[in-house]
This record gives C-alpha cells, sequence and structure tokens, in this order.
C-alpha cells in the first residue's frame, strides 16, 4: 500500500514502525503489537505516552511502554482452564499490517489487523482490528466482531502507559467507588481521595467513569473511555522496577498507567461487535 503524505515508515531495532505527522499532531505506531509508541499533540508539543528507555524492539518481546494491545484476555484472565498461557492474550506478540488509511481534515486515520486471531487458549472465529485517529486527541479502537455461530467469551484493555514529570507529583481524578486491590490478595477498598501515588499499584476500579484526569502540576492529560467495564490503575514502583530488564531502576517515577479495560468479561453473540476505545488529549 502506498503511504499518504502525513504516514512514513522506519525501522528502530527489528520493528517497523509508522509515523504519523499532520497539521495537529503526530504518532509512532510499531506494526508489531499495533502499538502505539507516541502521541504529541501540536497545541502543546508534550509527549503523552511514557516509553521506556530500556525497551526491547526485537520483534519478539513485548514493548514496554506506550499502549500495549491486551487481548483477546487480560493479565490471566484466561478464557479456557488451559492455564501455560502469555499474559494479556498474544496479538501483542504478532506482526500488524495497515490495511487502510485516511486523510481527514484535521486527523489521520489509520486501521490496523493482525496476522491471525486464533492461538493457544483461543480457536473462536472473530475478526479484530485496531483504529487509530491521530490528531488534536488521539483516538484509538479495538473492535472484535463474532462471525462464527458460537459466544465468545472476551476481556482485554489498552494498556496506556501515560509519561508525567514525577509519580509523587501525580492526581488522579475521576474514579470513586471500590476497587481491588492484587497488591492485596485481591481485597476490596475504596477509592482514595485525594487519588495520589507512594507505594506499588495494581487496582482493578469497578468504576467506569467516561472521563478521566491526570493531574500532574499544572499540566493536564484527559482520558476517555468507551466499551469498558473498569479501569485499571497500575505503577510498579521501585523494587519491581529494578527487577524488571526493560525498565529502568527509576523508571516507575515517570509513568502511570491508566488502562481502559474489560476484566470482568463480555460474552459477544454472534454477528456482534465491540469496541474497546480511549481518546487522549
Amino acid at each position: 500500500m502506498q503511504l499518504s503524505d502525513s504516514i512514513s515508515l522506519h525501522q528502530r531495532g527489528s520493528v517497523d514502525v509508522l509515523e504519523v505527522s499532520n497539521s495537529c499532531g503526530s504518532a509512532e505506531i510499531s506494526l508489531f503489537g499495533a502499538h502505539v509508541l507516541s502521541f504529541v499533540p501540536n497545541t502543546d508539543n508534550r509527549e503523552r505516552l511514557w516509553l521506556s528507555k530500556s525497551a526491547v524492539f526485537d520483534g519478539v518481546t513485548p514493548i514496554r511502554g506506550g499502549i500495549p494491545v491486551c487481548w483477546p484476555w487480560f493479565s490471566d484472565r484466561f478464557p479456557s482452564e488451559e492455564r501455560n498461557l502469555p499474559s494479556h492474550g498474544f496479538v501483542r506478540n504478532q506482526i500488524w499490517k495497515l490495511d487502510n488509511q485516511e486523510e481527514l481534515s484535521e486527523a489521520t486515520r489509520l486501521v490496523l489487523t493482525p496476522s491471525s486471531t486464533s492461538g493457544p487458549g483461543f480457536n473462536f472465529n472473530v475478526s479484530l482490528k485496531l483504529v487509530i485517529t491521530v490528531g488534536h486527541n488521539l483516538k484509538v479502537e479495538l473492535i472484535t466482531e463474532n462471525i462464527g455461530p458460537h459466544i465468545v467469551r472476551l476481556t482485554g484493555a489498552l494498556h496506556s502507559y501515560f509519561a508525567i514529570s514525577h509519580i509523587s507529583q501525580v492526581e488522579l481524578f475521576g474514579l470513586s467507588g471500590s476497587y481491588h486491590d492484587k497488591t492485596r490478595d485481591w481485597q476490596e477498598f475504596q477509592t482514595p481521595s485525594p487519588y495520589v501515588f507512594n507505594e506499588e499499584t495494581d487496582r482493578v476500579h469497578h468504576d467506569k467513569p467516561e472521563t478521566l484526569e491526570i493531574a500532574d502540576g499544572s499540566q493536564r492529560i484527559q482520558i476517555a473511555s468507551g466499551g469498558h467495564d473498569s479501569i485499571v490503575v497500575w505503577n510498579p514502583w521501585q523494587e519491581n522496577s529494578i527487577a524488571m530488564k526493560d525498565m529502568p531502576d527509576d523508571g516507575y517515577e515517570k509513568m502511570l498507567c491508566v488502562e481502559s479495560a474489560v476484566t470482568d468479561g463480555i460474552d459477544l453473540a454472534p454477528g456482534k461487535q465491540h469496541c474497546l476505545a480511549q481518546t487522549i488529549c
């Protein structure tokens, strides 16, 4: 496919990366995993996504940072009794292709599809595409369609890593109600107010607001979600950062994951579609 004037292709390590640059903003998307690596709107020319300086671009290892696509399951919420399966599914380890591109008046839209939607633990007849719209905002839509005769059980997430000045300076707005805490054996707690960070955080919030905001001093990141049943908030903190080979020891200080997710699961009937979406500005 011939690329439009706003799209170019380059390599990062062993990975092909699409670069989008138009009058409203810019983005980078790895074709390995359909993984958004960067988004910079021209309203303030500030990077919204965090990408690890130690991320591996070998075309095999999942990329640390940006927006990983978790599908057809989130974490270890496998759709079968089999347990020897990759965390967060298998499409983030696949080569995707650019199926379509469209220049809009104030944005560029790309449609990517994976090489396969079948893998260990998941052999249903479905189609999958990721629609990425780059403008003043970044919109990412993960669209699943059940084209088979059976109900398909799905979980998943847009596992977004946001760039921040320092985790000690950040407050998260928009969540309420209860959450389950993975760091405390999945016990249930009430959402803190103010929502600030001073320890390892791995929480599944059952509140599903349409909009959230990360306040980082005078700077803001706004996040809108759709098709989700939960919000996942994650920061590995120091000890886990040190243990990760693809993350700097102090990497946790500069990132916060706020994920639009389906963790309780959906049952997708034959002929039906589901769209998990996140818009960042």
